[in-house]
């Protein structure tokens, strides 16, 4: 198993707590709390795969950053160093403690989320009940609050300042695949730095997002050695990666073997550098847009799926796949599922 398919793996165990809410009933104080237990055990399952995974995962980044970086400086025509694996071995420990720490963190914040989401519904649907605001099917009325609440923020795995709550899938996502590209950038700079190779360009796509933007193109110092050009640190200098979905890297910038043209255009790139400004052009910007329009809507018929699975459970389309390409052609049996949907969510049980 590697990252891409331990996130999926995560899915899966969603998808199976989904399908758990569905077939409970949670009327009963021990089918409730053995869904609770159910959700802990599949949570410390997915812990289990973080630690098989991960390490050998961020070893590899990071050593295919180095292996990177040495074809770099060849080509570069730097003969590259004897290796110090010490101070690599330190630099990937470094990474991996950090995701580790993260993700764990996460799983542990998921699993209380998920108790609290499951009691808070359970309790609230009771006390309207005792209440008299609903009576007939307890049992139909406290799944459906349950799968909601749980949609809603059952897995959440970090809060933000602002109290936004992330939820596990996203987060993990996040996580795992910043600190890979961390990984595998700092592997290239470690071997850089060991090279006393202290400029580097920074590599990234030609329609990228605003943030990348404003760093593409830069020539920096790893240690501020080199005069004239800016400080990784300092100033709002940074090196990829930017966001999780950033693919950014760094390439040896050896002034030896640059043309006076070169190092000109590249200190006019630099003069140009603005920690807040966007660079890009017009037509750039329409690009990336296209782009962020499409994945939106993917995420959004990956959420929608999720919903209905909750609420219909095998009634709904078995895939995601299946649900997306229904979806799109507004096909008749995505149509009768919709307005089953529709019909559930505004079914006043009474």
């Amino acid at each position: 198993m590697n990252e891409e398919q331990l996130l999926k793996y995560l899915q899966e165990i969603i998808g199976s707590i989904v399908e758990r809410i569905a077939e409970s009933d949670l009327s009963k104080d021990e089918q409730a709390e053995k869904l609770v237990n159910d959700i802990g055990y599949l949570l410390d399952q997915f812990g289990v795969a973080v630690d098989q995974v991960i390490p050998e995962a961020i070893i590899k980044e990071y050593f295919g950053g180095v292996d990177a970086a040495t074809k770099a400086l060849e080509e570069s025509k730097i003969k590259p160093r004897p290796m110090q694996r010490k101070i690599h071995m330190e630099a990937v420990q470094s990474i991996m403690d950090d995701t580790m720490m993260d993700m764990h963190a996460a799983i542990r914040t998921a699993k209380k989320s998920a108790a609290k989401s499951v009691s808070n519904a359970m309790e609230n649907v009771k006390g309207e009940i005792a209440k008299g605001i609903i009576t007939g099917d307890a049992q139909k009325v406290i799944q459906k609050r349950v799968a909601e609440s749980f949609q809603k923020d059952g897995l959440t795995a970090f809060v933000t300042v602002d109290g936004k709550k992330l939820p596990l899938d996203f987060y993990s996502m996040t996580v795992t695949r910043t600190k890979m590209r961390d990984a595998a950038v700092t592997g290239s700079v470690e071997r850089y730095k060991e090279n006393d190779q202290d400029l580097v360009q920074i590599i990234e796509n030609s329609d990228t997002c605003p943030v990348c933007a404003r760093y593409r193109g830069l020539v920096v110092s790893l240690t501020g050695e080199t005069p004239g050009y800016p400080v990784v640190g300092k100033n709002g200098i940074q090196l990829p990666p930017y966001h999780p979905n950033c693919r950014g890297n760094v390439q040896p910038f050896v002034l030896e073997f640059k043309t006076e043209a070169e190092i000109a255009e590249a200190k006019k790139r630099n003069a140009a550098y603005h920690p807040e400004k966007d660079p890009r052009t017009p037509a750039q910007k329409r690009a990336y847009e296209r782009e962020q329009t499409a994945r939106r809507k993917a995420n959004e018929e990956k959420k929608q799926f999720a919903r209905w699975s909750a609420v219909m459970g095998e009634d709904n389309f078995k895939t995601l796949g299946a649900f997306r390409r229904a979806k799109r052609s507004n096909s008749v049996r995505f149509q009768e599922l919709q307005s089953e949907y529709r019909r559930i969510m505004r079914e006043d049980v009474t």
